[in-house]
């Protein structure tokens, strides 16, 4: 009789016992799964950064870019007008003319500067500020360029004015 005194004394307990430590087994699983979800937090958070830092390093250039670029602009129309000229003093000028624009170009390019391809008139590259009727190209067509565009890596710096063909 007293042993079965014991057992029943004993149920109870364990019984309890046994809830408690699955409330308890519950309310750690659910923390853990909380700090899981906080370090995954963290660690994307740590790559966005990561992400921002090295755009913001590739990107830094962008204002001293758009500063040099009326002078690429310059030299440009510097060759054109001199081209024109017959006098061998002014096409040796002409020939220094185009080496500093090369070498510009050159040096845009080593940092990761590039000029606009003219191939086929995209508005997310080009602004067409003139259309015009042509029989030599196709309707949307760049007829003419009249200010080169440039991107720095894949970031538009400004955009190439352009003439397109409008056929009717």
């Amino acid at each position: 009789m007293n042993e079965e005194k014991v057992e029943q004394a004993e149920t109870p307990n364990s019984e309890s016992e046994k809830v408690e430590n699955e409330n308890r087994v519950e309310e750690l699983e659910a923390k853990l799964e909380q700090a899981l979800r906080a370090y995954a937090a963290c660690e994307n958070d740590k790559k966005i950064i990561e992400k921002q830092k090295i755009q913001a390093i590739d990107y830094a250039v962008e204002k001293f870019v758009k500063d040099l670029l009326p002078i690429a602009d310059t030299l440009e129309i510097a060759i054109k007008n001199i081209k024109s000229k017959d006098d061998e003093c002014v096409k040796e000028m002409l020939e220094g003319v185009e080496l500093t624009l090369k070498k510009m170009l050159d040096t845009f390019k080593n940092h990761g500067i590039e000029q606009v391809e003219h191939n086929e008139f995209d508005p997310n590259y080009h602004q067409a500020i003139q259309q015009v009727q042509s029989d030599e190209h196709e309707d949307g067509e760049i007829v003419e360029i009249y200010q080169k565009g440039y991107k720095l890596k894949d970031r538009l710096i400004r955009p190439s004015m352009v003439t397109i063909c409008k056929k009717n």
